[in-house]
């Protein structure tokens, strides 16, 4: 492929394809955008709603308050009834009968309530003497005591005292009747005592619903519908009069749509009556004034909503076929002086594959090309100078590394643990020869493994086979003791980290002691790394010597690396030999610290990364 098509390629993969998805995005914002504008006006259209209907029932229980403690009470009719019974008895010449006052009474107190509150179609007064008293405006046949008692509304009426207890339309057809009315329950207390005369049934046709709710849609559009839902799912009232005494699910999911018992408000778009609607719920909130717990619910044609998107996504195909035109200009004008300055670049690139690092990039101009050669030029002199960095470091490992076989097998070691043994088998100590070859096998087998990491538990079998010998040849010179979690057991080391720190105890640590010297070696997690602690109680360091290590930062091993004038051996060849290990393996975060002070002992830490084990 050409460099023109790949630069075409990269144009229709940078350029066409985001603005795809950019246009698709946005359209998809937008229309997220409009449904949270719309859930928002839809939020207080519901609440706007809510508290009409919240208005209405209170003006209902104001209504019937006010109508329970006057003189219009449901009782005035029994009462007028029987004034009027004595009044016959007394004047025999009037030719009205009983039946004719009850009828004439019940007739005035329609009267004064219907001018009261012309919302009441029936009254019924159950009374705890087991009489009950019916005044219907309408045509209407009360629900029976037993089955009123038997309903499980019945106890909370009891419970609320006097309180009202509402009952939508289709809710409970038992308790609101054949024309399906709005029903108020409450205990009817007397006025002075505020004791119980009994259960007080009214039924009212809250005529503004249809009025209220024909006025927000026509505020709106035909494309709204307006439902009112009890608590039990029932539809108490359905603007489009199709729904009403139905359960809500049969138009709605209410298991992984929307949920009737939340709190407040929410909108989804989901399947409304088989069509895609926004639907909206809101809380009404009604329960203080005696209403159960009604949702109300608004429901818009999703066909409305996206008519608006429609329009936007064209403008948008426009503005995107209009951007695309002028790319493509752009790219025809400017892709030939960004292919020339690609190709000089690319042979520059070349030359310094070849090894030439002294090739560079001509700058010219001020913009990104500039920008780009200036980048190409810094870069191939860092990489330069990383190369020299690099030839440096692989020589002072090398070096390291031929440091490290020569103090892997110690000739000295070697002879006095042989001469050792020697004497052991010369005084027939077979067990002890024994121990003691098993022991430098241990030391002999850790040394010649070609693997650079071994398992912390390899790293202290070595060190303590180690040990063991030096304690053979320096019975009554040293104790030691190891401390490690077997949960550190499983992570890896550089090999003969350890030793040569043991070592360096031994040697210079207890040098000239008349006291029993202690060795202790630990390890313990510190985030992510493992820390091993080497501790000694031998002569220590002094200030001259800790000085020299802290400017050679434990890495200039010529001055550490002086012969000891008894025994010809390097003092203090593996204690550097470690130090360089572990900074050249792990990086300069990690190696070794030492801690000493003349007479004090001797603490060296030794800093790992912790890692998995083999």
């Amino acid at each position: 492929m050409s460099l023109s098509q790949r630069i075409f390629v990269a144009f229709f993969a940078f350029i066409i394809i985001p603005l795809f998805v950019l246009g698709s995005v946005s359209y998809l914002v937008f229309q997220k955008v409009t449904q949270e504008k719309y859930a928002e006006q839809t939020e207080l259209t519901l609440k706007a709603i809510g508290r009409n209907l919240n208005n209405m029932i209170k003006e209902a229980n104001y209504f019937s308050d006010f109508w329970v403690t006057t003189e219009d009470s449901v009782e005035s009719v029994e009462q007028s009834i029987d004034s009027g019974a004595g009044a016959l008895e007394s004047d025999k010449d009037n030719s009205k009968s009983p039946d004719y006052v009850q009828l004439l009474e019940k007739e005035r107190l329609r009267q004064r309530v219907l001018l009261t509150y012309p919302g009441i179609k029936s009254v019924t007064l159950y009374r705890n003497d087991n009489q009950q008293i019916t005044v219907n405006f309408t045509k209407d046949t009360p629900i029976a005591r037993s089955e009123l008692e038997s309903n499980p509304i019945y106890k909370e009426v009891l419970r609320k005292n006097g309180a009202p207890v509402w009952v939508g339309p289709n809710e409970d057809p038992k308790l609101t009747g054949e024309n399906n009315l709005f029903t108020q329950i409450r205990v009817l207390l007397d006025v002075d005592s505020l004791t119980s005369k009994g259960i007080l049934v009214t039924r009212f046709e809250l005529s503004e619903l249809d009025r209220l709710f024909s006025f927000y849609r026509n505020q709106g559009n035909r494309n709204r519908r307006f439902l009112v839902v009890a608590g039990n799912g029932n539809i108490v009232f359905d603007n489009a009069y199709e729904a009403s005494g139905k359960s809500i699910s049969e138009f709605v999911d209410t298991k992984n749509g929307i949920d009737m018992k939340r709190r407040g408000s929410q909108s989804k778009t989901l399947t409304f009556d088989g069509n895609k609607s926004f639907v909206s719920v809101q809380d009404l909130q009604l329960q203080r004034l005696g209403v159960g717990d009604w949702k109300l619910v608004m429901v818009t044609s999703w066909q409305y909503l996206s008519g608006d998107m429609a329009l936007v996504l064209r403008w948008m195909v426009v503005v995107t076929t209009v951007s695309l035109i002028l790319a493509l200009v752009f790219n025809l004008m400017f892709v030939r002086r960004t292919v020339r300055f690609i190709i000089r670049v690319v042979r520059a690139m070349r030359q310094v594959e070849r090894g030439d690092l002294s090739t560079r990039v001509p700058v010219v101009g001020k913009d990104e090309t500039s920008s780009l050669a200036w980048g190409f030029n810094s870069l191939v002199t860092r990489v330069s100078e990383l190369l020299d960095d690099v030839k440096q470091e692989q020589s002072r490992k090398r070096k390291a590394e031929m440091m490290l076989l020569q103090a892997q097998i110690k000739p000295h070691f070697l002879f006095n643990a042989l001469e050792s043994i020697n004497i052991l088998a010369v005084q027939n100590e077979g067990r002890k020869v024994s121990k003691m070859v098993q022991r430098l096998a241990n030391i002999f087998r850790i040394s010649i493994q070609q693997k650079e990491e071994i398992t912390i538990e390899q790293e202290l079998e070595h060190l303590q086979s180690y040990l063991e010998i030096q304690k053979y040849r320096f019975e009554d010179l040293f104790e030691y003791s190891i401390d490690v979690s077997p949960e550190l057991m499983s992570n890896t080391i550089l090999k003969l980290t350890l030793q040569p720190l043991v070592e360096n105890s031994i040697q210079h640590g207890f040098e000239g002691i008349d006291y029993m010297g202690r060795i202790h070696v630990s390890a313990r997690e510190e985030g992510n790394n493992i820390a091993f602690y080497v501790e000694d109680n031998g002569i220590g360091i002094t200030e001259e010597q800790m000085a020299r290590f802290v400017s050679s930062g434990m890495t200039t091993l010529q001055e550490m690396y002086e012969e000891s004038p008894e025994t010809g051996e390097r003092r203090g060849l593996g204690v550097g030999n470690v130090a360089d290990r572990l900074r050249i393996h792990y990086g300069n975060g990690y190696g070794l610290t030492l801690c000493s002070a003349p007479d004090q002992g001797t603490i060296i830490k030794c800093l790992i990364p912790q890692g998995a084990g083999e």
